[in-house]
């Protein structure tokens, strides 16, 4: 499939897995009693809680979810706290339901660097922690993979509003040693917090009919110094914050985004493994830059 048409029936065929019963989706007969096609989720019972979760990130049914996002990137010492550029991308989830109440996915990531607030992408910024000119290189990252077993999410519920928030804790060694890289590394483990949320109708997570909800996505990323700010050891980090959308419609991609995706990384909407070998943003940069001293 390589038109924008395609591209559109595409998405929303995967839109359509919200709504996957065989009288036709939106098209439904009204006069149904909804009462039969509905069922409360009992969120104390793992299994059920853990449905609801690939439901409103993902989906139940094997098949790919793509969230478009935007955010501002945020530097703090223990002086100050300022905002120092923003990011937008596309994230690219492959889903399998696993058949045990267990589900797989897979993500891929394409995403580049902004003025905050702001759609265009830049390849220079001022670091307004150094007044010195960074330059960054964009994101690509994945595939990752994570299996999710029946387990409890903690939920929060007001009215007709569904909230979930799974926080995770990652530690590996660098890639940029200190040594080496003593202005792009912030040491020489790194230590980070994803506090990534979703947000959706709670009615939709209890409609059997409904394969993939509608979701809002919330970032909040606690990370070390990212390698282009080149901040070195210095005492502080990055707080990431951003939001973004499950895409439903070609449209609900910014036009930027949308264009950046398309000359970057031709068919990602489309295939299931855009590539082949796993990357992320610090190997990239060892392999896309060289070391910079003091």
């Amino acid at each position: 499939m390589n038109s924008m048409m395609d591209r559109r029936t595409l998405l929303r065929g995967l839109g359509a897995l919200s709504l996957a019963g065989a009288a036709g989706g939106l098209n439904a007969d009204t006069n149904v009693d909804s009462s039969d096609n509905l069922s409360s989720i009992d969120f104390s019972d793992d299994v059920e809680n853990l449905r609801a979760y690939a439901k409103l990130a993902g989906t139940t049914e094997d098949g790919m979810v793509h969230y478009w996002y935007s955010g501002t990137i945020f530097g703090f010492t223990p002086e100050k706290i300022l905002p120092m550029v923003g990011w937008t991308g596309l994230l690219k989830m492959v889903w399998r339901n696993l058949g045990n109440g267990s589900f797989h996915f897979r993500n891929y990531d394409l995403a580049y660097f902004t003025e905050p607030g702001q759609s265009k992408r830049i390849d220079s910024f001022v670091n307004p922690f150094t007044g010195k000119t960074n330059r960054p290189i964009d994101v690509i990252g994945g595939p990752f993979d994570v299996v999710l077993s029946p387990k409890q999410f903690p939920w929060i519920t007001s009215g007709d509003e569904a909230w979930v928030t799974d926080p995770h804790i990652f530690s590996f060694i660098n890639k940029l040693q200190p040594d080496e890289w003593p202005l792009a590394s912030s040491g020489d483990m790194l230590n980070m917090l994803y506090l990534d949320g979703f947000q959706g109708k709670l009615s939709d997570l209890e409609d059997d009919r409904i394969k993939s909800a509608p979701s809002i996505v919330n970032i909040a990323h606690v990370n070390p110094w990212y390698p282009f700010f080149m901040m070195g050891q210095r005492n502080g980090g990055n707080f990431w914050h951003g939001h973004g959308k499950k895409v439903m419609e070609l449209s609900d991609i910014t036009p930027e985004v949308l264009e950046y995706v398309e000359k970057e990384s031709p068919g990602f909407i489309e295939s299931e493994a855009p590539w082949p070998t796993r990357t992320d943003s610090y190997k990239e940069y060892k392999e896309q830059r060289k070391p910079a001293k003091q």
